[in-house]
């Protein structure tokens, strides 16, 4: 019986929490669209000499930026998705949080290369922090540790 309550439980917060990533990708699909405006508009109004600006380079990373953002949202939302829908840490879901976490170690190292070449090409103050690689190599290990889990549970279920 505590089995059913505890796969209830998760079904339950999954839900929850994939209607909040849901939340996300939406917002996401809004603002690359409206970040590809916003750069499309001083490219085509602007002389060219001002292009090459540190506004420009800015709009541009930040499409950059939230395109990463939006797949990391996206591996996350399949992940709790598939949870909802009762699929418990079998091969595709594990597999879900495993790609989330090594996207958002791609999106960490593209945050890092456009901070540092903005700091040196536009001299702007941007700050690059260790959160995304801690959280990326968070979820991979999360992910790891499921998968062997997984394999654990097949071997008992074996060898009864």
């Amino acid at each position: 019986m505590k089995k059913f309550q505890n796969k209830a439980k998760i079904v339950k917060v999954s839900t929850i929490i994939r209607n909040v990533l849901f939340a996300g990708l939406v917002l996401w699909i809004v603002a690359i669209p409206v970040c590809l405006g916003a750069l499309l508009i001083p490219i085509i109004a602007l002389p060219k000499e001002e292009i090459y600006s540190s506004t420009t380079y800015t709009m541009c990373g930040m499409v950059l930026l939230a395109s990463l953002g939006l797949v990391v949202n996206l591996k996350l939302f399949r992940f709790f998705d598939r949870l909802k829908n009762g699929y418990l840490f079998d091969a595709q879901t594990v597999g879900n949080l495993g790609a989330a976490g090594k996207w958002w170690i791609v999106l960490w190292i593209f945050e890092g290369l456009f901070y540092q070449i903005g700091n040196k090409l536009f001299q702007l103050k941007m700050v690059w922090d260790s959160g995304g690689l801690f959280a990326g190599l968070i979820l991979i290990f999360v992910a790891w540790l499921l998968k062997e889990a997984q394999e654990l549970q097949e071997e008992q279920e074996l060898t009864v």
